[in-house]
């Protein structure tokens, strides 16, 4: 049902996209869907959840198999570009389609760029531990994420993007480390 619903809410929109078409497409019975779902804003927080969770998998196994800190961003960064350019519609889905829908969406939202900040926080205490505050680090890594998704959606509207992936990668991680070291020279 994810599958179809997300294949509809791409080509449709989530307002233009009944349950009956998700049950047709996924060729299940309603009665299967309410089985799962309480209504179809149900099944859109656990589709976000459930992609969001596949992202947020893929970002830290990238980050994590680089060695070096000062990398790690990158890495991330890298993969969470190379997910949204090649699966455009989950992109779309996660960072445009979605917004709005509900409370219970946007908390599954704020949750995910929340973990994705922390993820940067994370790499970023390891590497500026003593000369930045814990509260600036957490400030600017929420910065960060909202720079980047605000990238990866100028770039999904677009469509003669001239800079690849790495390129943007290395832009967006420039930014990233630039921010940190900016602030750890203030102090």
């Amino acid at each position: 049902m994810f599958f179809s619903a997300l294949k509809l809410f791409a080509a449709k929109g989530y307002k233009n996209t009944s349950v009956l078409e998700i049950v047709e497409s996924a060729h299940v019975s309603k009665t299967t869907f309410y089985q799962q779902f309480a209504s179809k804003e149900a099944l859109v927080v656990a589709l976000c959840r459930d992609l969001i969770d596949e992202i947020a998998l893929e970002i830290k196994r990238a980050a994590m198999q680089e060695p070096r800190v000062s990398y790690k961003a990158y890495a991330g960064i890298y993969r969470y570009l190379e997910i949204c350019f090649t699966n455009p519609p989950v992109a779309n889905f996660i960072l445009l389609e979605s917004v709005g829908i509900s409370e219970d969406v946007e908390n599954v939202r704020r949750e995910a760029m929340q973990g994705f900040a922390d993820l940067i926080f994370v790499f970023a205490y390891q590497e500026f531990p003593d000369q930045v505050r814990e509260e600036e680090i957490h400030i600017i890594s929420q910065a960060m994420v909202g720079a980047i998704n605000e990238v990866v959606i100028r770039n999904l509207k677009e469509a003669n993007r001239n800079l690849g992936i790495e390129e943007l990668s290395r832009l967006l991680n420039r930014l990233v480390i630039g921010a940190f070291v900016n602030l750890s020279n203030n102090y």
